[in-house]
């Protein structure tokens, strides 16, 4: 088993949940994360993300569906896809389901996927949470963003590079671009800066090519 994705985690989050063990979904979840096609979108960026949550959890009313939301965000990833974040919920929607989960459960963990969509909206406090873990990444250290930064090129090794640079460029700046990159205290406070810091050098290095 993947250490990375720490099995006694899933299973307490369960039990906080009133939620079956289901380690069949656990063993899937791991399977999809280590494909070999994954290179940052895999378990490493879950126990990140997981990482950035257990930071933030202090100043975070009700971290679990958040938690859970987390462990299905990327659970369904093809490059070739625009829809990722919409499989990806119908996974974690089709598990709730599955196992029993309350209504309410399961319409904010798919909501919480699909905000990970990064569309400019206006979002619950909880999702703003979600987005800004996600996120955070962006205000790593320079080294760490670097690394990150050549993981998505590996993950779409198969685009041009001209087009790949186009595309990212606009990606980035769209980020860029907003009044404050993290919508929450905790993340604007430890990120904003570094965020736009990485972000203006990326592009500046993918428009001298």
């Amino acid at each position: 088993m993947d250490l990375k994705m720490n099995p006694e985690r899933w299973q307490r989050l369960m039990e906080s949940l009133h939620l079956p063990s289901a380690h069949a979904t656990f063993d899937t979840l791991v399977q999809a994360y280590t494909a070999a096609d994954r290179r940052y979108h895999n378990d490493t960026h879950i126990a990140h993300c997981l990482a950035e949550l257990d930071a933030a959890a202090p100043h975070i009313p009700n971290p679990e569906p958040i938690e859970l939301a987390l462990w299905f965000h990327d659970a369904i990833y093809d490059t070739h896809s625009a829809n990722n974040e919409d499989e990806s919920a119908r996974l974690a929607s089709a598990f709730l389901t599955e196992v029993g989960a309350a209504d309410e459960l399961t319409a904010t963990v798919v909501a919480l996927i699909l905000a990970t969509c990064h569309q400019p909206a206006n979002l619950s406090p909880a999702e703003q949470w979600m987005v800004d873990i996600d996120l955070a990444i962006l205000g790593s250290s320079p080294q760490r963003f670097a690394a990150y930064e050549q993981a998505i090129r590996q993950e779409y090794a198969w685009v041009p590079d001209a087009i790949f640079s186009e595309k990212r460029i606009a990606i980035l700046h769209s980020f860029l671009d907003r009044p404050v990159i993290y919508t929450t205290p905790h993340f604007y406070a430890i990120c904003e800066d570094q965020a736009r810091s990485n972000l203006t050098d990326s592009i500046r290095r993918l428009q001298r090519g």
